[in-house]
């Protein structure tokens, strides 16, 4: 989810009900040496009640001196990344390389803890391969040193995004650990939420099933309170949508940069669209925001706007209890 989960991404997500949203995650030694770039990703809303930051790394003390950073900026929850099976990440022992090491990553976990006043949790996969699905007595360890919470994705290092998600696995996480547990991994819908949430666990984590979709979290609301479900969102309010990440995301990192970021993520907002890979052709074409218009003009179509989906500048009503999130 790295380049995702910006602010203004997340600021769609919270709009349709997402109760805990997460930033993308920052090396713990850049925070360390406050390096400007990687402080710039610990942005956050107003509205973003609670927010999480997410730091990786694999030095205890260095880990330590990023928390507090993080604790100083007003986060109210820390937590440590030990999920990315990305080879830049694991070869500098940080991500998913840390479940081969249980305890460095146990005292990884106890120096956040002693080194801030807020909740430290983690963020961990199934394990490293098949032959080593190590999560739940992982999770028991990290709640041991302090964690407080744990969000398992349900894929190996090994898998990376292939495969599905070992939902037994997390079922297995849960039964182990007092503390919470978030299931993540291959929720896109409604059916996989309801999956999920019949594992046992106490939230459930969305990220790439958020892209191009955010009023996901809007759905799974009304699902879990059981209430009828809102309409899908018209071309139109796609189009808005669109434009309003465009126009949050060159506010953050100006229009040049700020582009060249929405070439990803507008692709993902004409899934299942007429048209879809012409537009998806246009979007990694996008220099200003007047490109943006353009291509959302391309996807609009005349007539009135769907009540059930709030407008561009429109807020939800406080989120109830359905277990979702963001990050």
């Amino acid at each position: 989810m790295a380049g995702n989960t910006n602010l203004a991404y997340r600021r769609l997500c919270r709009k349709f009900g997402a109760e805990l949203t997460t930033t993308e995650m920052v090396s713990s030694q850049a925070l360390h040496f406050n390096d400007e770039k990687s402080l710039g990703y610990l942005e956050k809303g107003h509205e973003e009640l609670p927010v999480a930051a997410q730091i990786f790394g694999a030095k205890p003390e260095i880990l330590a001196s990023a928390a507090q950073k993080v604790a100083a900026k007003g986060f109210h929850i820390l937590d440590l990344n030990v999920g990315c099976p990305v080879p830049k990440i694991t070869g500098c022992g940080g991500g998913s390389a840390l479940l081969r090491e249980p305890e460095l990553a146990a005292d990884c976990i106890q120096a956040m803890v002693e080194a801030v006043d807020i909740p430290v949790t983690i963020k961990i996969r199934a394990g490293w391969d098949d032959a080593d699905k190590c999560a739940p007595s992982f999770s028991a360890r990290m709640a041991e040193v302090g964690a407080m919470a744990v969000t398992v994705h349900g894929r190996t290092r090994e898998q990376k995004y292939q495969g599905h998600a070992d939902l037994d696995l997390i079922r297995r996480v849960a039964e182990a650990v007092d503390i919470p547990v978030i299931g993540n991994g291959d929720v896109t819908d409604i059916a996989s939420a309801q999956a999920m949430a019949d594992t046992g666990v106490d939230g459930i984590a969305i990220g790439r099933g958020a892209l191009g979709q955010p009023w996901i979290f809007r759905d799974l609301h009304a699902y879990f309170r059981g209430e009828e479900l809102p309409p899908s969102p018209t071309l139109e309010q796609r189009a808005q949508l669109l434009l309003e990440l465009g126009i949050g995301v060159a506010e953050l990192y100006g229009e040049h940069r700020g582009m060249r970021i929405m070439r990803r993520l507008a692709s993902d907002f004409f899934r299942g669209l007429p048209g879809a890979p012409k537009m998806r052709q246009a979007s990694n074409r996008l220099e200003s925001l007047a490109d943006l218009e353009q291509l959302a003009s391309g996807i609009r179509r005349p007539g009135g706007t769907d009540p059930g989906l709030p407008s561009p500048d429109a807020s939800l009503p406080s989120p109830g209890r359905a277990p979702s999130s963001a990050g």
